[in-house]
């Protein structure tokens, strides 16, 4: 397990020196196609790289296991006007280029991801990953012992 120690912001980090999670946002909601043509989808790898290279200058963590949440906002218009279904999307170009640098490998034993989308002003893909035993297994837990 890899550690990073940054001191400048400390509620970013556990106490071993780890940071807590990894942000990245790009400034295009994620295409509504499953399938990617060869442009676009270097397009979206530039993108997610370059976002790493920003993160990476605080330290980038290596979880055991990971959980990447991946949030879609999306402005209404002539060809996105109706809701649309987020499975249906290019989710595998954002957990292929972050597997083997944020987590060992998109399996279930190292990573598990979750999807919402919404209407909004300012089109963008918020990425978050996070340690899934220590920060989303916990949070899931206490959920599902509320009543």
């Amino acid at each position: 397990m890899t550690h990073f120690l940054c001191s400048d912001y400390l509620g970013e980090y556990d106490f071993k020196g780890k940071k807590k999670s990894v942000t990245l946002t790009i400034n295009e909601p994620l295409p509504s196609t499953k399938e990617l043509t060869e442009a676009v989808e270097e397009h979206w790898i530039k993108m997610i790289h370059d976002e790493l290279v920003r993160e990476g200058k605080t330290g980038i963590p290596v979880y055991d296991k990971a959980f990447v949440m991946i949030e879609i906002t999306s402005p209404r218009g002539t060809h996105n006007c109706k809701v649309w279904d987020t499975s249906n999307r290019s989710i595998n170009v954002i957990i292929n280029n972050i597997k083997g640098i944020l987590f060992m490998d998109d399996n279930f034993e190292h990573m598990a991801f979750g999807v919402t989308a919404s209407w909004g002003e300012e089109a963008k893909t918020v990425i978050k990953i996070i340690d899934f035993d220590e920060q989303f297994k916990a949070n899931l837990d206490n959920l599902l012992a509320t009543p």
